[in-house]
């Protein structure tokens, strides 16, 4: 039962997302889509370039999250960056990306691999409600923009802000892994599944991910300030795509309306996190912005 309802939403996702792609295709005409593609041309390359560059920078903070033991290589924490990265394209949520990251270390350093990775996501969480401020306010700048935007952004950005730091302050009590246990075995009650075999977050004692997790946050300040750092740095290289973007089509921006624009995928990340790499959704709010 638990398979059917998770394939039900995973196809109702993709439904919803290319379905949006498709009316937003059908209002703009595919004829002018089809011409603006074709008159970009090899000048997409931008496009590309910054994308990989604000992916490869914002593979840097697990490693430097890690004790120095357990680090991989910059390889490996490239690749698997990339690889999660499509991953979440590909899927709803983004847990699994992100999980598969633990495949470029060794077993042994999977609890300091997983401790660095729930700390990674927080600060990448952060960082981008930076961005989304950024944007909020580059939007008072722009009259022609319903103040609908200013205040649903400035919304969005405080729950975004406020969830990461609640989660750390629970993280560096050591019970975030007990608590997530405990709703584990909830939903196993409730719907009607067998608590016999244990399952990966329902550990037994001591969780060792639980004390990894309260050394990373407890640890270095310096450490968590530069990761932190290091995503608003990637943040605005993957902005930089936008931008690059706009311009390869003609649209002569300026970093203040590219600013509004990179803010739509930070804002739906609260509410679209289940549609995959938020296809048709994300388009469609650039759109209507």
């Amino acid at each position: 039962m638990r398979g059917r309802t998770t394939l039900v939403i995973r196809w109702t996702a993709w439904g919803l997302g290319l379905g949006l792609i498709a009316l937003l295709i059908h209002r703009v005409g595919l004829a002018t889509v089809r011409d603006e593609l074709a008159r970009v041309g090899p000048k997409i390359v931008w496009m590309f370039a910054a994308y990989a560059a604000g992916t490869a920078l914002g593979a840097v903070p697990w490693r430097q999250l890690m004790p120095d033991a357990a680090r991989p290589t910059w390889g490996a924490v490239v690749s698997s960056r990339f690889a999660a990265s499509g991953i979440n394209a590909v899927l709803p949520f983004f847990g699994a990306g992100e999980a598969g990251r633990l495949l470029w270390i060794e077993r042994r350093f999977w609890p300091a691999g997983v401790a660095a990775l729930i700390v990674d996501r927080l600060l990448f969480v952060m960082a981008g409600a930076f961005i989304l401020v950024a944007g909020v306010i580059a939007a008072l700048r722009i009259p022609s923009l319903p103040r609908l935007y200013d205040w649903s952004g400035g919304l969005i950005a405080a729950v975004i802000l406020l969830g990461p730091v609640v989660l750390a302050l629970i993280g560096a009590r050591g019970r975030l892994m007990g608590r997530l246990a405990r709703a584990v075995r909830f939903l196993r009650r409730n719907g009607g599944h067998s608590p016999a075999v244990p399952s990966a977050l329902e550990p037994e004692g001591v969780d060792p991910r639980d004390e990894a997790l309260r050394a990373v946050l407890a640890g270095s300040k310096k450490r968590l300030g530069a990761a932190l750092a290091t995503h608003v740095g990637s943040r605005l290289l993957l902005a930089a795509e936008i931008y690059a973007g706009l311009r390869v089509l003609g649209v002569h921006a300026t970093p203040g309306e590219t600013l509004v624009f990179v803010a739509v995928p930070i804002a739906l990340s609260v509410v679209g996190t289940f549609v995959p790499g938020q296809i048709g959704l994300q388009e469609t709010v650039q759109a209507f912005v």
